[in-house]
């Protein structure tokens, strides 16, 4: 993510949490294939991110596509949860619950009519579930994420030449994961990450980490 990505991402994460508070909150990128991708996180630990990509990523029921199926820019826990069968929905409540997180509320910015970014919302029991005034008081700034986003050229994700694995690693090295947590988030041997970093480093003719997530984020 460029500089100016990340000064948008952090000020959009200020203004929503301040005009409506939340425990935890993420910017993200949306790439072609409607996917999360290139996060910001606000709060909101390496650990409990790694698991969600690895583990529960295909759970969410407020992943960009599915929330633009639902037709609306501010799209809640309960509204996406609607929409899944019950058993999807309640592997994705026990992850929630395990983390403490009570509510979710996603905020889906569109340029051309194509989705962009989105931020997500987090709260933890003190603070209780997103309330509908509140759910309306995040509007007006979802449309100025919008105009923000418009003058922004899409930032690059990962490269569709990569496997899905390979993308599960890019993104959590993203994060900054050590080998050893990307291979305890995808249940993996150490020998077996490292083949895949290495293959990654031959994709992208990179020569370590440092490279390799400038070569797919920056």
């Amino acid at each position: 993510m460029t500089s100016t990505a990340q000064a948008l991402g952090r000020y959009c994460l200020q203004a929503f949490s301040q005009q409506v508070p939340a425990s935890l909150a993420a910017f993200y990128r949306i790439d072609a294939e409607q996917q999360a991708c290139d996060f910001l996180l606000q709060d909101l630990q390496a650990p409990m991110h790694a698991r969600y990509l690895a583990h529960y990523r295909a759970y969410d029921p407020l992943q960009p596509g599915r929330c633009l199926a639902i037709g609306q820019p501010v799209v809640s826990l309960r509204q996406g949860l609607a929409c899944l069968p019950e058993a999807q929905g309640q592997t994705y409540r026990r992850f929630l619950a395990q983390h403490q997180v009570v509510d979710v509320v996603e905020i889906i910015a569109q340029v051309d009519a194509r989705p962009v970014a989105g931020v997500s919302l987090l709260r933890c029991p003190d603070l209780g579930q997103f309330q509908a005034d509140e759910l309306e008081r995040l509007l007006p700034l979802h449309g100025l994420m919008q105009l923000a986003l418009a003058s922004q050229a899409p930032a690059r994700c990962v490269s569709p030449e990569l496997t899905p694995r390979e993308r599960q690693i890019a993104e959590l090295l993203r994060q900054g994961c050590s080998n050893k947590l990307i291979a305890r988030a995808l249940g993996l041997g150490l020998p077996t990450v490292k083949t895949h970093l290495i293959n990654l480093f031959r994709k992208l003719g990179v020569s370590n980490r440092t490279e390799l997530v400038a070569q797919l984020y920056l």
